[in-house]
């Protein structure tokens, strides 16, 4: 039995992009999930980026953060490319980036941000009932991701083990407690206890 660091982020990679367009497959060592009470699909269903694709500058990845925008949005989007022109796409995630660092990621996901009076949504939450066949389809157009070992840092090469986006902005990273730089008296605390 493997118990690396390696194997445990295959294993939960595997089991986040399961039943998804990026699954592994044939891999035996896959975590499985029973389907769930409630809703229509299975846990699953990530796609799989390269580190490489994460823009450090902008802290987000672009092609999904716009995939997600043309499939969602694109009135909006045509009528925002009408006023920026061919760089509307660097325009746009230059802004997006501002209000992240101004207002937080969850605050974007929650209400999205506005860019020369065109409304963007970030992310569309599950619609209270099934009745909504527009609102459905929205909410199946969020896109997670998963990306391994991601030095987010332009400075450093620190890198976080795992790292789930949804729409291109990042909303949950897990690295190794060895590797994160603790405070003092963490450290002088977890010498004793672990």
């Amino acid at each position: 039995m493997d118990i690396s660091e390696r194997h445990f982020e295959h294993t939960i990679e595997a089991a986040l992009l399961a039943h998804g367009p990026d699954s592994l497959t044939g891999d035996v060592d896959t975590a499985q999930e029973p389907p769930l009470s409630y809703g229509q699909s299975l846990p699953g269903g990530y796609h799989k980026r390269c580190p490489e694709e994460y823009n450090r500058a902008l802290c987000l990845i672009p092609r999904d953060v716009i995939d997600f925008i043309y499939a969602t949005q694109p009135k909006e989007w045509e009528k925002l490319k009408t006023q920026h022109g061919k760089d509307v796409k660097e325009r746009f995630l230059t802004r997006l980036a501002r209000e992240i660092a101004r207002r937080g990621t969850l605050d974007v996901l929650r209400k999205g941000i506005r860019d020369n009076g065109c409304k963007f949504h970030l992310a569309y939450f599950r619609p209270s009932s099934g009745l909504n066949a527009a609102l459905q389809k929205l909410y199946a157009a969020n896109l997670f991701t998963v990306v391994r070992q991601l030095q987010y840092s332009e400075k450093t090469g620190h890198s976080l083990d795992l790292t789930i986006f949804l729409n291109g902005l990042p909303i949950f990273t897990a690295a190794d407690i060895e590797q994160v730089a603790l405070p003092p008296f963490w450290n002088r605390y977890c010498r004793g206890h672990f």
